[in-house]
């Protein structure tokens, strides 16, 4: 039975008689194939085709991986492949637009409107992705700028790319349809930052109610529009840490919006994800009422703060968990039993609940050779029937 089918049967609570192991090695993939610092061109969990001529770029990939592609890798070692669907619209703006301009490691891009113009800065870092180092909203007026854009930007739908992905990834995973942040994910992430935020929550409590039900307006649209593109998971990505969405906010202003949402999406039959890769104990006593199916890049101790087994206690009987392996691990030098350990306390304490990976990627200076003794692992679970 092949990977995709037998994790959509976990999903479906289907008995399934193997241990799925979905590692992310995307990063780790693009490090090897181009020059250190290069812009990567491949998101994480981004479908790297076979035809993209990144894999003719030698750059320092192992002897012994020279001549795969990305897919290779989960073809010979029979792992699962976990498909990030980013690209699954297009935008059109009206009377707004967004320039751009790169220069050596950064990145500045100007929302030009009626209203008046915004400026974010993102920065390059060490492994090829960007940083926000200045977001758009700089004082509490600008939220009127940025209704604005949002106003006159007009989604549209491509799920012709959504199926040509799907189509190459065939049987080897899944692919999740990716919704970008909630409502409050947008001005933590995206808009204003944390700490601009909490300041105008404290001065201008007003605006920020009324901008967070105009932007939900516009994201259930998005989510109505996930509902019916042709693949059977979407995925909420507020890449939720208690460090930066403090429970209190995940409960107020995450939760209600999340309910919402995946009312919409399980009207259609989706099984809906969220991405949670870092400190989220604090969220514990909500999981349960989210309406998630899957809680996406888990990744417990010593990488964060909570157990496997305390994951397993706050998840409901019809939550299921990519649970990962830190990655940090893999940075370490560290002798392979103290990572085979890790990995066997997460397998014991989610088995039946469980898709295996590495929390949340393998990173660009991972040890390889110590993934595939995961995977070797996984494979002598599997052959005492897990």
């Amino acid at each position: 039975m092949s990977n995709r089918k037998l994790f959509l049967d976990l999903l479906a609570g289907k008995p399934v008689e193997k241990l799925l192991f979905f590692p992310d090695i995307t990063v780790w993939y693009q490090a090897h194939r181009v020059p250190q610092g290069a812009i990567q061109k491949f998101a994480p969990g981004a479908l790297i085709p076979d035809a993209d001529p990144i894999h003719k770029l030698s750059g320092n990939m192992p002897d012994k991986f020279k001549n795969y592609t990305f897919l290779d890798f989960y073809r010979k070692y029979g792992w699962g492949c976990p498909l990030h669907l980013y690209k699954w619209y297009d935008k059109e703006y009206n009377n707004i637009s967004y320039n751009v301009v790169l220069s050596a490691g950064e990145k500045v891009t100007t929302l030009v409107t009626p209203l008046g113009e915004l400026r974010e800065i993102n920065r390059l870092a060490a492994d090829g992705s960007y940083a926000t180092t200045e977001h758009y909203v700089k004082k509490i007026e600008d939220l009127d700028i940025l209704k604005y854009a949002v106003e006159h930007t007009k989604i549209i739908q491509r799920y012709d790319i959504v199926k040509e992905q799907l189509k190459e990834l065939g049987e080897l995973g899944v692919g999740d349809i990716v919704i970008h942040r909630s409502p409050f994910g947008k001005l933590v992430h995206e808009y204003m930052g944390m700490e601009t935020l909490v300041y105008a929550m404290a001065d201008y409590p007003e605006k920020i109610e009324e901008f967070l039900k105009f932007q939900e307006v516009y994201d259930l649209r998005m989510a109505a529009l996930a509902a019916e593109a042709p693949a059977n998971i979407a995925i909420i990505s507020d890449h939720s840490d208690e460090n930066l969405i403090a429970p209190p906010y995940y409960r107020d202003y995450c939760l209600p919006y999340y309910k919402k949402a995946c009312a919409i999406l399980h009207g259609k039959g989706k099984k809906i994800s969220s991405h949670l890769d870092g400190n989220f104990k604090g969220y514990f006593p909500y999981l349960q009422e989210t309406g998630f199916d899957l809680l996406d890049g888990c990744t417990p101790y010593p990488m964060n703060n909570y157990r496997p087994e305390e994951l397993a206690a706050a998840m409901g009987k019809n939550q299921y968990a990519y649970c990962g392996v830190p990655c940090t691990l893999f940075v370490q030098d560290l002798k392979e039993e103290v990572v085979l350990d890790n990995a066997r306390s997460i397998i014991e304490a989610l088995k039946g609940k469980l898709v295996l990976n590495i929390g949340d990627i393998m990173p660009a200076n991972g040890d390889i050779e110590l993934l595939l003794k995961v995977s070797n692992l996984v494979n002598e679970y599997n052959k005492v029937k897990y």
